[in-house]
């Protein structure tokens, strides 16, 4: 991964732009306010709007990280968030207003695959970095250009790694060995990605791709299509708590092949009637940065899913505008890789102050955060591992380690 260093930077930016910059450091918030935004589902349905509200509490930490620890180049953050609502349309209307008003070095979100995928030609249209802490799209690795740079970033794994974890599950004579399958995904954005994704990935001769509507009433027409071509396993594609009465079916039924669940469906404390099923579940470490965030919002604990992405794609932000010299989208943007990852002096959760002694210093940073190492691609994208795992009568039992290598060096473990 090549990330380019601070001294090509200041290169980049010219004499007369740097000697500016260099006149307004440390002038200890002199300066107005530098802008952070996000778009977040805040009033969306069901446990959207909880989720939002971990977020926007996260971002708010990451934000005040950096205002004690000397903000940009003496600047003072503010964060400034709109509530998409979970809808594209709406989304689009508050992202205008924000950018137009507010002027951020970087949106944080938005959320759901969908919404983040209808403003992505948006955003690299204006050069406004986005930095989503959940969209997991396949289509947002190569969204975003213009110009010949990328401007939609995200720190979760794409789906095409989680693709690759469930056509294991599926092909590998450890697990299902099927040498026939169907896909039962829920019909959104994020199941019909991962789906055709999937779809690819099968060593096992497909039958049937079979859409569900999430929180369906009538399951039983869905599951009955997906089990018709009697295939050796199913591999269920679905959202937490809205395919639940669709796994339920699914499992109820006399069948005999296996299952394999996507991510973040199955838990500890699933009924006894999915166990056997296996599932794709990202390697979530628990690092000193982790620990801290969690610290620092624990009376929300347990916190919302994405929430630690949420603080990571803030800081990340944060630290890419300081790293520059330059908090204009444009700029974040391209130190974004730069300072996610590489041979620098490693920082985390809570490490700002510390992070702009380094950069002042001519050093280079890693950034460990709170979902732990993020190295960025040059799609803006980390590569993280993946476990296999499965459901017993004992609880969610890890059967094999995917390292992150296993995705960047063709599948092989």
């Amino acid at each position: 991964m090549h990330s380019t260093t601070r001294r090509e930077w200041l290169g980049a930016i010219g004499a007369t732009a740097a000697t500016g910059l260099a006149g307004c450091a440390g002038v200890g918030g002199a300066g107005q306010p530098v802008t952070v935004g996000s778009l977040l589902p805040l009033s969306g349905p069901g446990s959207l709007g909880a989720l939002a509200a971990d977020h926007q509490r996260a971002i708010d930490t990451a934000v005040e990280h950096a205002n004690r620890g000397g903000g940009i180049n003496g600047r003072d953050v503010v964060h400034v968030s709109k509530d998409t609502e979970a809808d594209p349309s709406v989304a689009a209307d508050r992202y205008a207003t924000l950018a137009a008003d507010e002027s951020p070095l970087a949106i944080v979100g938005p959320v759901l695959s969908g919404v983040t995928t209808a403003l992505t030609e948006q955003a690299a249209a204006d050069a406004q970095l986005l930095v989503s802490p959940s969209t997991t799209a396949p289509a947002i690795a190569t969204a975003g250009r213009s110009d010949g740079q990328k401007f939609v970033a995200r720190t979760c794994p794409n789906d095409s790694q989680q693709a690759a974890v469930m056509a294991k599950i599926v092909d590998d004579d450890m697990y299902a060995a099927a040498d026939t399958a169907t896909i039962l995904y829920v019909d959104n954005a994020f199941g019909a990605a991962l789906a055709d994704v999937l779809a690819d990935r099968l060593g096992a001769d497909l039958l049937a791709s079979v859409p569900y509507q999430g929180g369906t009433d009538t399951p039983g027409g869905p599951v009955d299509d997906a089990l018709a071509p009697d295939p050796d396993a199913v591999a269920f594609i679905g959202s937490p708590g809205s395919s639940s009465g669709v796994i339920d079916e699914l499992v109820g039924r006399e069948y005999g092949g296996e299952i394999a669940l996507s991510s973040a469906l199955a838990s500890a404390s699933s009924p006894p009637s999915w166990n056997g099923a296996y599932t794709a579940t990202v390697n979530s470490a628990s690092t000193v940065g982790t620990k801290r965030l969690r610290r620092a919002l624990s009376d929300a604990t347990p916190l919302q899913p994405y929430t630690e992405n949420a603080y990571d794609a803030a800081a990340l932000a944060l630290l890419a505008a300081s790293y520059s010299g330059d908090p204009t989208p444009r700029a974040v943007a391209g130190a974004l890789q730069s300072v996610s990852g590489g041979v620098g002096h490693s920082i985390t959760v809570g490490d700002f102050g510390r992070a702009t002694d380094l950069i002042d210093a001519g050093r280079e940073l890693n950034y460990n955060g709170a979902t732990g190492n993020v190295d960025l691609t040059a799609a803006l994208e980390p590569v993280t591992g993946y476990l296999i795992q499965q459901l017993t009568d004992a609880g969610i039992e890890t059967r094999e380690l995917l390292k992150s290598g296993y995705f960047t060096d063709g599948g092989d473990a």
